[in-house]
């Protein structure tokens, strides 16, 4: 059982480095240029990319041996600690707004992002509150009520900020996971007459988040592109098929902003072309495939609930980075997972991995004493009816 208990999923841990490899070597390639001429050393952000790197891939190895029910159990605690830090952000006077969004607090040497934690705070306590022995309709209908009011709660702190794509994002994650818990139909099908005219409220009062949905519409329609978007597209096409090789990228000279960080996905496709962007999708497809499997065969709703819900927190934030990279999405300042520099997010998804490897090892482990206890049983079976030939 011991042994059993941290036999993690080999192919979702390998998959895992091998994206955390490729990302530390894309963030100093498309990085170097700028740290040498901001710091004077062209491995800065490499050397602070790859201490958070090592950081958080030792914060995996440590959740994935800790019971997943345990987290569960500290849900609402730490999201009630996410919740305040959100509302510190809105609220005190130390925090400086970067690029028009209060979306960091800044400590000395250390800086960190509340509403990366308030997305698996809300997915921990979401499958906390919602699983139960199956995934059957609530008999409470205040339930989805009670629910859908946490979620705003968490949400509009980050909408705030203003931070839409998020809030966006944490909103299709949590109304997920109440959908897969059994919720009924017609509670679901009130959000959009909800939400779509306080988005349209929202958008009205917010000249920022206006200007980009604006422009990402007039994108569509052929007409100027944002230079964020012209730059991010004219990268992906000096790559062509096969790239211009490592390093030898042009867009991340003081042509594309973010390269390190929100479009290093252009850069990939820059200087590994559609074969390099490709394969990255298909390593991701690879990780959501073995996180839902993993997911699908606990034997606990919780888990399910759990596995799901950090699956998803990876795979959206994979489809709007390449959407806002390609131009079929907005922008909205959403890194791309495991790759991008930076922390927060970083930190998070790998507490995510964590949870799945013991989810998986949980798995494994159960089905290792249930064969057991087959063999019992039919060796029971056996003597039984081996007695009843002798009379």
């Amino acid at each position: 059982m011991p042994k059993d208990r941290f036999a993690f999923d080999s192919t979702l841990f390998i998959v895992v480095i091998v994206l955390l490899v490729f990302g530390v070597v894309m963030v100093y390639s498309a990085s170097s240029f700028k740290a040498q001429e901001e710091r004077g050393d062209n491995h800065f952000y490499l050397k602070n990319h790859f201490y958070k790197v090592g950081i958080a891939f030792l914060l995996m190895l440590v959740v994935a041996k800790i019971k997943y029910t345990f987290w569960l159990k500290m849900s609402p605690y730490i999201l009630f600690l996410s919740f305040c830090a959100l509302i510190f952000l809105l609220v005190s006077p130390t925090v400086e707004a970067i690029r028009g969004s209060r979306r960091w607090i800044i400590l000395g040497p250390v800086q960190f992002q509340p509403s990366d934690f308030a997305r698996m705070a809300l997915v921990l306590f979401l499958s906390h509150s919602l699983g139960r022995n199956d995934f059957k309709t609530k008999e409470d209908d205040n339930h989805f009520y009670k629910m859908l009011a946490v979620v705003g709660l968490i949400a509009l702190p980050v909408l705030l900020q203003p931070d839409i794509g998020t809030a966006g994002l944490l909103v299709l994650i949590a109304v997920t996971l109440i959908f897969l818990s059994g919720e009924k139909l017609r509670h679901l099908l009130l959000l959009p007459l909800i939400s779509t005219p306080l988005f349209l409220l929202y958008l009205q009062h917010s000249d920022y988040q206006r200007q980009r949905v604006l422009q990402y519409i007039a994108s569509l329609k052929g007409e100027e592109l944002s230079w964020q978007t012209q730059q991010s597209l004219i990268a992906l096409g000096n790559g062509s098929f096969f790239g211009l090789g490592l390093g030898s990228g042009r867009q991340k000279y003081h042509f594309l902003p973010d390269p390190f960080t929100d479009f290093i996905y252009a850069i990939i496709g820059e200087e590994f072309g559609v074969l390099g962007t490709v394969a990255i999708l298909a390593l991701f497809a690879v990780l959501i495939w073995r996180g839902f499997k993993i997911a699908l065969r606990a034997l606990d709703s919780k888990a399910r609930l759990l596995g799901v819900g950090i699956v998803l927190n990876i795979a959206v934030y994979v489809i709007a980075n390449a959407g806002v990279v390609t131009n079929l999405l907005p922008t909205t300042g959403i890194p791309m997972p495991f790759l991008s520099y930076g922390g927060s997010a970083l930190l998070v998804n790998l507490f995510g991995v964590g949870i799945l490897l013991n989810i998986s090892a949980q798995n494994r482990a159960n089905r290792r004493v249930n064969a057991v206890s087959n063999i019992y049983r039919r060796g029971q079976n056996i003597r039984r009816y081996g007695r009843s030939r002798t009379y």
